[in-house]
């Protein structure tokens, strides 16, 4: 009878493990995101700089933080574990290196913003069975309003699932298009497309083509 009652005590550990780990990784992204729109509308206080060169109509040359802004749609390739993104134009990279693991972009003159983060799991961290805890947990909580919307995503052997937030139950006041995966050599990666409610309508579907412009290569597998 104890040993039955270890096993069972043994198992439900190990889900909630699969479930709380990518919730633990994410947060780390969260509080960057909510950092840099912090940053942000502290720097729309400021006067702006003196603006450069015209930039894409309608769009400042530099952000309110002095970033140079965008004229055109640009594609950024993290060589390192082989996966590649489009920021639209009229966005800002705000910090970080966007070939590296954590940048931030913004879009100024709102609150949408993008990041990412990216974690290096153990060799035999169960990446198929934490997705499909995820995602069913998330299947769950969209029944109780907190998701949009709620589905798979895989890319080749890159697998995960994606989630859109609504904009009563978001976290810390966004709304975010989220799609977190783990690729073949069990790196798990969050990214993330984001803004607050009143801005997110107008927006959702460029915050979706970010997301749904991230392609895996090779490294992926």
């Amino acid at each position: 009878m104890r040993k039955s009652v270890w096993l069972i005590s043994a198992l439900l550990g190990i889900s909630l493990m699969l479930v709380a780990l990518p919730a633990l990784a994410q947060w780390g992204a969260v509080q960057s995101g909510v950092d840099a729109l912090k940053r942000g509308k502290e720097a729309e206080k400021k006067p702006a700089p003196a603006p450069g060169a015209p930039a894409a109509a309608g769009a400042p040359a530099t952000s309110p933080s002095g970033k140079p802004v965008s004229t055109a749609p640009a594609t950024y390739t993290n060589k390192a574990r082989g996966f590649s993104y489009t920021i639209p134009a009229g966005w800002s990279l705000e910090r970080g290196d966007p070939a590296g693991n954590d940048p931030i972009f913004m879009k100024p003159g709102t609150t949408c913003g993008f990041n990412m983060t990216i974690n290096q799991m153990v060799p035999s961290f169960p990446r198929k069975a934490s997705v499909d805890a995820s995602y069913k947990q998330a299947m769950e909580e969209k029944t109780i309003g907190k998701y949009l919307a709620v589905k798979r995503r895989d890319q080749g052997a890159v697998i995960g699932w994606e989630t859109i937030e609504t904009a009563e139950k978001g976290s810390g006041g966004f709304q975010r298009i989220q799609w977190q995966c783990y690729d073949g050599q069990n790196y798990y990666y969050n990214f993330m497309a984001h803004s607050e409610p009143k801005d997110f309508g107008a927006n959702r579907s460029q915050l979706q083509g970010i997301i749904d412009s991230i392609r895996f290569g090779a490294k992926g597998k």
